[in-house]
């Protein structure tokens, strides 16, 4: 190869549902196709279950209260990732590559992200192809480049059953949709996963086509495809949510001629821009706080990834729920640091039916009860390997105290080491071992 490339393609509220992770209903044949070639993450996480702030956390290396993106760019919101932040499209350009973005980008300022090409496409998949073959038209064979295509797929859009020219559509009916056990299994949430598998199939097509247009432009012998999601569905108590049903996101990573990988690593957005630099040859900004992925990319049980960071402020900026969480395989640890707070929702998720029936008929979310959803504890510790719904906290448990404590120090730490700003608010409220980062 002259040079490694990397094509991006990330999707806009999408969690592990294909048949590579295990959904027997929706059909995903093209990302089912990428992860027969290529490293497949059982465990992968995004930081922040919030658009703006995961993208520019993939995009950074950095943790969302390091890089400033603290919540949504866009309108109102109006949040920035810091000036000084180093990027991938900066860095990558400084050193001769050919950037480019398609799609939805989600981020600012331009200063922070430059691309020498940029181009939309929305929801239509077959827009964003042809857009993707403009750019290689833009480059020649001896340019390196990095290819940024967003996906507004399966955002919610209040009905994503819309048709578009050249897009074959894929529809299912609401009684052979699975409802995940954080959501009662209602039919007005059966309605809305039907449309949801619909745009989520819609974005395997597109996948598919940004997959053929790299091959068509005969660079997918010297490209790294990265295909993920910037968080989990946009449903109550997934997106912009502390629980790994806002957190757990696809993750597959294919190289040319590389084998067939199951991974169990733990891993989060963090990790991605490391593994860019790291396959492009190129070296890292100083300070990214996590690993390349490249060395472990072979191994189905790689060492020293055992656990793994979240860490969550805003989504719109009325959604302020502050969070910092350490995941482990066993035990996750939730610091909830305004925990007076009522849980806020989205303006999307509030708004959808299946909220509305939750709230209407006074149910519970699933295997969750909908009042410690939204009036949740200041610290919480769950046994995931027997509650993946995390619906009961055993923080006071006398018999996991040394764990509480262990993963509560670890938290702590990795606040003091990556500047959490918001260690100022733990430290006025009491909390021990916060005043070494007050400047």
């Amino acid at each position: 190869m002259s040079h490694r490339n990397v094509l991006l393609l990330i999707a806009d509220d999408w969690s592990p549902i294909a048949g590579c992770y295990g959904n027997e209903v929706i059909k995903m044949p093209s990302v089912d196709a990428l992860a027969a070639r290529g490293t497949l993450f059982q465990h992968a996480f995004c930081t922040t279950p919030s658009c703006a702030a995961s993208r520019a956390n993939l995009l950074t290396g950095h943790y969302s209260h390091t890089h400033g993106q603290y919540g949504h760019s866009h309108g109102i919101h109006n949040f920035h990732t810091h000036l000084t932040m180093p990027s991938v499209p900066k860095v990558l350009q400084a050193v001769g590559f050919q950037t480019g973005v398609v799609g939805k980008l989600h981020v600012q300022p331009e200063s922070v992200y430059p691309w020498h090409y940029e181009a939309g496409g929305g929801r239509n998949v077959r827009g964003i192809a042809d857009n993707i073959a403009a750019f290689f038209e833009t480059i020649d064979r001896e340019q390196p480049f990095y290819l940024h295509v967003g996906f507004s797929d399966p955002h919610r859009d209040f009905g994503n059953t819309r048709t578009y020219p050249g897009v074959p559509e894929t529809a299912y009916s609401p009684d052979e949709v699975i409802v995940p056990d954080f959501l009662p299994d209602h039919p007005d949430a059966r309605q809305e996963f039907a449309e949801y598998y619909q745009s989520v199939s819609r974005l395997d097509t597109g996948i598919g086509m940004a997959v053929r247009a790299l091959q068509d432009a005969g660079r997918d012998d010297d490209t790294m495809i990265i295909v993920m999601s910037d968080h989990g569905m946009p449903f109550p108590g997934g997106k912009a949510s502390s629980f790994d049903t806002g957190h757990h996101c696809p993750l597959i990573i294919v190289r040319p001629n590389a084998e067939a990988v199951v991974s169990d690593a733990l891993v989060n957005w963090s990790n991605i821009a490391p593994t860019v630099f790291d396959w492009c040859g190129v070296d890292p900004p100083e300070g990214l706080p996590e690993k390349s992925l490249l060395p472990v990319l072979d191994q189905a049980h790689p060492e020293g990834f055992d656990e793994t960071f979240f860490s969550h402020t805003f989504h719109e900026v009325t959604n302020y729920y502050p969070y910092r969480v350490l995941r482990g395989r066993k035990y996750k640890y939730v610091r909830n640091l305004y925990p007076e707070l009522t849980t806020p929702l989205p303006s999307d998720l509030w708004a959808s039916p299946t909220w509305q029936a939750i709230r209407r008929e006074n149910l519970n979310m699933g295997k969750r009860r909908t009042e410690k959803f939204l009036h949740q504890d200041a610290e919480a510790l769950f046994d995931i390997e027997n509650d993946p719904m995390e619906s009961t906290n055993i923080i006071d448990d006398p018999a996991v105290q040394d764990i509480a404590e262990t993963m509560r120090q670890k938290v702590r730490t990795f606040r003091r080491e990556t500047q959490d700003p918001w260690c100022l608010a733990s430290y006025h409220a009491g909390e021990p071992g916060m005043r070494s980062v007050v400047k």
